[in-house]
């Protein structure tokens, strides 16, 4: 049974895939240009024209201040993305919600794992910025799963309730695509979260997103280990977060079909 839940989800997601970029001459490259596109306008402000600089990491060139936003571009998009478009992840598919049989709970599942693969193109350009870079690759970067699979558990969790939510309440699609937006400047993304004073940073510091944001990107440029006291907090408010939203998700499924 488990294994046929994913194979119907990864074919979900490759139609979700294809339907994205369907009739598009660049099709797939379009997850790499649009976040190129974005961390060029974002060094040139930053680094060029206000000439900020990463505090607590060195930086030697404008190609370590982009490999710097980058990571934290890509990690911030894996969870805005899913967050944006998890209202319409049931509410898009009024026919299959309608089917007695069909596991619902695969629809936001399918909507992450889009992401994840929107996230997984934008590496493959992510690694020759590091090449380019003075960071190098370090052999850290083997650990990033510790990392990466409790912060989908965390995108998982609450693409999970904003899909039940957004059934019933269509302005929640308004609301999350507000919440993608100010999440990027509450989220140490374009900044370290060391730039604030303590009483802003340490309340930065302890959202969930934040400790994986700063933490990827310690690992990946300076192959530094996670913050175990840190990383576990994130860890448990992450496996919180997936069992409320799977738990309201499946409370509410039932009455789905006659919203839809």
């Amino acid at each position: 049974m488990k294994s046929r839940r994913l194979e119907l989800m990864l074919s979900l997601t490759g139609r979700d895939i294809q339907k994205k970029y369907k009739d598009s001459v660049l099709g797939a490259l379009w997850g790499v240009l649009v976040p190129l596109i974005m961390l060029a306008i974002y060094t040139v402000i930053f680094s060029a024209i206000f000439n900020a600089k990463w505090k607590g990491i060195e930086v030697h060139s404008k190609a370590d201040y982009a490999v710097l936003l980058f990571i934290g571009l890509i990690v911030y998009n894996i969870f805005a993305e899913s967050l944006a478009r998890a209202p319409s992840a049931v509410l898009g598919s009024p026919n299959l919600v309608k089917k007695v049989v069909f596991p619902l709970e695969v629809l936001p599942a399918v909507v992450v794992m889009s992401s994840l693969y929107n996230a997984g193109v934008a590496c493959v350009a992510l690694v020759v910025f590091l090449v380019f870079s003075s960071f190098g690759l370090h052999w850290q970067i083997v650990l990033l799963p510790i990392l990466i699979v409790p912060m989908i558990a965390l995108t998982l969790g609450v693409t999970y309730l904003f899909a039940s939510l957004g059934v019933f309440f269509r302005d929640i699609d308004q609301l999350a695509g507000l919440l993608a937006r100010i999440l990027q400047y509450l989220t140490p993304v374009l900044y370290p979260s060391i730039i604030f004073p303590d009483t802003v940073g340490q309340w930065m510091r302890l959202s969930p997103l934040a400790i994986y944001v700063e933490q990827i990107r310690a690992l990946i440029v300076a192959g530094t280990l996670p913050d175990w006291g840190s990383y576990l907090w994130a860890v448990c408010w992450s496996g919180a977060i997936l069992w409320l939203g799977y738990w309201w998700f499946q409370r509410t499924r039932r009455a789905f079909a006659d919203v839809v």
